[in-house]
C-alpha cells in the first residue's frame, strides 16, 4: 500500500544504491548530475567541454517534502584532488557513491566506490571532515594486510564507534572480497583493521554486495555479484563460525541484504 512518493528535486536523477527514511520523518535521497565544465582552466591539457557524470547530490527533505539539506559534490570537493582519475577526456564519470550513513555526530558518511573511499562531510555547512582510505585518504592503515578497502560498500558506524564495511577487494593481491571492521580513531587519525571475514572459498565480489551486524554480534554478510554463483548469503558469528548460509541459482543477483524480525 503505498502511503508517498519521494523524490528529488527537479533536474536530479534519483540513484537506487542508498537512501535512508529517519525517525523524524525526514528522508535523504541520493541523486546524481552531470554538468558540462571547461576542465582546461582546471588541469593541463583539460577539455573545454568536458562532460562530468557522477555529481553526487545528498538531500534531506522534512516530512512536508521541504528540502532542508543539499550537499553537492562540485562545491564542496575539489575535483584537482582526483589525479588518479584521467580529467583529460571529454566524458568521465567521477564519483560513485553506494551508501549513505548518519554518525554519531548528525553528520554525514558517504562511500565512494569509485576513489576506494568513504567521506564524511559537515551536515550544516558541507566542508569535508574526512577522507578514510583512497587516494586522499586522512588516516593510517594499522593491522591491515591489504592496506586499506578498495570498491567496498554499506560503509556503517557501529554503536562501538568502528567503522564496519564490506570491502569488494577489487584491487587487493590477491583479489578477494571480505567483512572489516576498523577501530577509528579521528584524532590521531588511525583505523586499526580488528577483525576480518574472508569466506572458506574466496570469493570476489565484483560488484554489489552488503554487510550487516546484528543486535547478537553476529555479521550479516551477503557476497554480491560472484562469477559461477547466484546469490550467496553468509551470517558469521564473532569466531568466524559459519551460522547460517543461503544460495540461490546461478543467473539470481543481489544488491542488498537485511535481517530483522519483519513483521506484515
Amino acid at each position: 500500500q503505498e502511503t508517498d512518493i519521494l523524490t528529488a528535486s527537479e533536474g536530479l536523477s534519483a540513484d537506487y544504491h542508498d537512501f535512508r527514511l529517519l525517525s523524524n520523518g525526514n528522508y535523504i535521497i541520493l541523486s546524481y548530475d552531470s554538468i558540462t565544465v571547461d576542465m582546461s582552466q582546471y588541469v593541463d591539457n583539460g577539455n573545454s567541454q568536458a562532460n562530468i557524470l557522477g555529481v553526487p547530490v545528498i538531500e534531506e527533505f522534512n516530512v512536508e517534502h521541504e528540502l532542508v539539506m543539499e550537499w553537492n559534490g562540485w562545491d564542496n570537493l575539489d575535483i584537482t584532488d582526483y589525479t588518479h582519475l584521467n580529467l583529460t577526456v571529454p566524458e568521465f564519470t567521477w564519483m560513485h557513491v553506494n551508501s549513505i550513513e548518519i554518525d554519531y555526530d548528525n553528520n554525514i558518511l558517504i562511500s565512494d566506490r569509485r576513489s576506494d573511499d568513504v567521506i564524511k562531510f559537515n551536515r550544516l555547512n558541507g566542508n569535508v571532515i574526512w577522507y578514510l582510505g583512497g587516494p586522499l585518504s586522512d588516516f593510517t592503515f594499522l593491522n591491515d594486510p591489504f592496506g586499506g578497502f578498495s570498491k567496498q560498500h554499506d560503509a556503517r558506524r557501529l554503536d562501538n564507534g568502528n567503522i564496519l564495511l564490506f570491502d569488494n577487494g577489487n584491487n587487493h593481491s590477491p583479489p578477494v572480497s571480505r567483512a572489516v571492521e576498523y577501530e577509528i580513531n579521528e584524532e590521531n587519525h588511525t583505523a586499526t583493521m580488528i577483525w576480518e571475514y574472508i569466506h572458506p572459498e574466496h570469493y570476489l565480489a565484483l560488484a554489489m554486495g552488503s554487510i550487516q551486524r546484528l543486535s547478537n554480534g553476529n555479521t550479516l554478510i551477503n557476497w554480491g555479484t560472484l562469477n559461477g554463483n547466484g546469490v550467496v548469503i553468509t551470517e558469521v558469528d564473532s569466531d568466524n563460525n559459519i551460522v547460517l548460509e543461503i544460495r540461490y541459482p546461478i543467473g539470481s543477483n543481489s544488491y542488498k541484504v537485511r535481517k530483522n524480525n519483519w513483521d506484515f
